[in-house]
């Protein structure tokens, strides 16, 4: 457009300037018209929000987030309970391999002793992972614990701020 490529020369006709102008009062009232309806729509939220049901809000997300925090600690104590069963077991093993060993060696069998010392090195490798993965979980479990209380502190210190702030909103709207 002519105008356009004369605004950016710096060179206008008395014609353009009115255009000008015109476009620049034109974005002047557009942008009091919205800030006005900004403010107004920001004026009618701020009337609207409740404290207390914001915080009734807040306690109903936090106890569906509590619910599942639940469950999902649940979960995870079931899983390390389930490991360390299972090195126990592995541990159970690793020691019958070494004691039919022993009695092999005593009996001179020494071809099912080293059978039975193969078993228990695989075994033993078997429990090195279990164990790790027991310390794996043992670590998840305490990091859930840990989440859910502190998930139910921070319920129970919402609750009783609850108290207090419907008691100030009631004592405000009686005034």
């Amino acid at each position: 457009m002519v105008v356009d490529e004369n605004i950016s020369k710096g060179v206008l006709r008395p014609f353009e300037r009115f255009i000008v102008k015109k476009q620049e009062v034109y974005m002047s009232i557009l942008k009091r018209f919205s800030d006005i309806m900004s403010s107004n729509i920001n004026a009618l939220l701020d009337k609207a929000e409740d404290p207390v049901k914001m915080i009734d809000q807040l306690m109903r997300n936090l106890n569906d987030d509590l619910n599942k925090v639940k469950a999902e600690t649940a979960s995870v104590m079931a899983e390390e309970t389930r490991t360390k069963r299972e090195v126990n077991e592995c541990q159970s093993d690793v020691n019958k391999m070494l004691d039919y060993a022993k009695r092999a060696v005593e009996a001179g069998n020494d071809d099912d002793a080293r059978q039975f010392l193969s078993k228990k090195a695989a075994l033993t490798e078997k429990l090195t992972a279990l164990n790790n993965k027991y310390e794996a979980a043992r670590a998840n479990s305490e990091k859930m614990k840990q989440m859910y209380n502190k998930l139910t502190l921070e319920i129970e210190e919402l609750n009783e701020r609850r108290a207090t702030i419907k008691a100030k909103v009631a004592t405000a709207k009686m005034q």
